[in-house]
């Protein structure tokens, strides 16, 4: 099977650089944490890293070389300089990240639902070097594909925005021959939610797009603030104005691909449903406070393209 596209770009001015050492609940040494990068428009981007501090052999035993990431993280830790310890005459570092991706981030809420979103995982560390940074892009960007989970009108507080709301599940994967770039295997399903603006509604929808098929999306990862202006109509006098802070993440597409079917990418529909069930599994275990760890075995040969479009996820 071939790899699919999970990637996130980001490069941004280090806001705040939260690489820490630490040793995990089992015992063993490590370091990881996040870096915060602030883009051009406002958005402000936490990017996460881990790695424990010593390699591992092939029987999956630590040995007592040190883990080439652990060196690379110990050495941002200490010497990468975000807004808050740049001192005065100095430049905050601009960190460039060309390989992340999202993972998912299930927890559950106060009121014992499970809520779903997304962080953004990466390995390497990039340092733009200060002659480059009147050139340099300040901006957060995807490229993402999978499966479409749904399509749906964004409602807010029971208004219609004109906006479209994609649930796309990308497929995490395991490899299993470093030396073979098609020897990878659906693993986990990492439900990506996405933003269609107004303005790009209408051509979405008239690309044909629906429940089930295979697409990938390129867009802009947005987390920024905004104020907002409201008003509160009086009975007599002057109306009370409020500033308000209006909190924008989403995940913005602008292009997508022609749409295609599970079949034409390696994918069965057995593959399929065994990672919804894997992924319903995940999340029942989230909401009763077990950690998930269960692998599921999948056949990964491939079938034709059915003559209809198959929907795996009206099969909830």
């Amino acid at each position: 099977m071939k790899e699919f596209i999970n990637k996130v770009t980001i490069t941004g001015i280090l806001v705040k650089n939260d690489l820490e050492e630490f040793t995990t609940k089992k015992g063993e040494d490590a370091i990881g944490g996040e870096l915060v990068l602030r883009t051009a428009d406002g958005s402000e981007h936490q990017v996460n890293f881990f790695s424990y501090k010593f390699k591992k052999d092939e029987n999956k035993k630590f040995t007592e070389e040190l883990a080439y990431f652990y060196t690379k993280y110990l050495e941002a830790k200490d010497n990468l300089k975000d807004i808050e310890h740049t001192s005065e005459g100095e430049k905050t570092d601009i960190i460039s990240i060309t390989d992340g991706t999202f993972t998912p981030n299930d927890f559950k809420g106060q009121d014992g639902n499970i809520i779903s979103t997304n962080k953004i995982q990466a390995k390497f560390i990039n340092r733009v070097e200060p002659k480059d940074y009147e050139s340099t892009i300040l901006e957060a960007k995807f490229e993402v594909e999978g499966i479409i989970e749904s399509i749906k009108d964004e409602v807010v507080k029971s208004i219609p925005t004109g906006n479209l709301t994609v649930t796309l599940n990308s497929i995490r994967q395991k490899q299993n021959d470093f030396k073979n770039d098609n020897s990878y295997e659906a693993d986990v399903l990492v439900p990506i939610k996405m933003t269609v603006d107004t303005a790009m509604a209408s051509p979405f929808r008239s690309a044909g797009y629906y429940d089930g098929a295979y697409a990938k999306f390129v867009g802009l990862v947005v987390n920024s603030v905004e104020m907002v202006e409201t008003i509160e109509k009086q009975n007599f006098g002057e109306d009370i104005k409020r500033q308000v802070k209006n909190y924008v993440r989403k995940n913005d597409i602008k292009s997508g691909s022609a749409v295609s079917t599970i079949f034409e990418h390696e994918l069965t529909q057995e593959v399929v449903d065994a990672l919804i069930a894997k992924r319903k599994q995940a999340l029942i275990e989230v909401k009763s406070g077990v950690a998930s760890t269960g692998n599921n075995n999948s056949n990964t040969q491939s079938t034709p393209a059915p003559t209809t479009t198959y929907n795996p996820f009206a099969q909830k």
